[in-house]
């Protein structure tokens, strides 16, 4: 695989927690460039995030709690997350995203990753977006899609 993935993360039966999948949804809704793959990983990060080691490169969208107003968008690289708490004994079924990304990149290098983070109003049951995640996800999509067109025009 050569290809340049977009990953969302998230569970759709969580409200806001799946912003991530949505993003990917409309995504795909939008017509991706040649070469760009789009996937829902929905909750099994190091699973997918395993699986995606020849690709290009991999841009990955999740809920993202930093305290920011919900519909907040962060953008960043696993670099700017740090590194997870040493004394952390992991499980195969509780990973963070920044875990799953240690984690995966212990086993093999990962290609280069850039995340897209979304700020959460509610992680609580429930199959839709609030207001001000959903405005969000359409502003993720179109800067993705911005950051597709650059990297494939570069």
């Amino acid at each position: 695989m050569s290809d340049i993935v977009v990953v969302g993360f998230g569970n759709l039966l969580m409200g806001d927690d799946g912003a991530g999948i949505r993003v990917v949804e409309r995504l795909n809704d939008l017509g991706l460039p040649s070469g760009v793959k789009a996937l829902d990983g929905g909750v099994a990060s190091f699973e997918v995030l395993a699986g995606l080691r020849q690709a290009q490169a991999i841009i990955i969208v999740d809920a993202m709690a930093a305290g920011g107003a919900p519909g907040a968008v962060y953008r960043m690289t696993p670099a700017d997350l740090g590194a997870p708490a040493p004394d952390r004994a992991f499980s195969l079924h509780e990973f963070t995203l920044l875990e799953a990304l240690h984690l995966a990149a212990k086993v093999a290098p990962l290609p280069p990753v850039v995340i897209y983070g979304i700020e959460p109003a509610s992680v609580e049951l429930g199959l839709e977006l609030t207001p001000p995640v959903a405005q969000a996800v359409e502003r993720v999509a179109n800067l993705i899609m911005d950051e597709l067109r650059s990297e494939l025009n570069a």
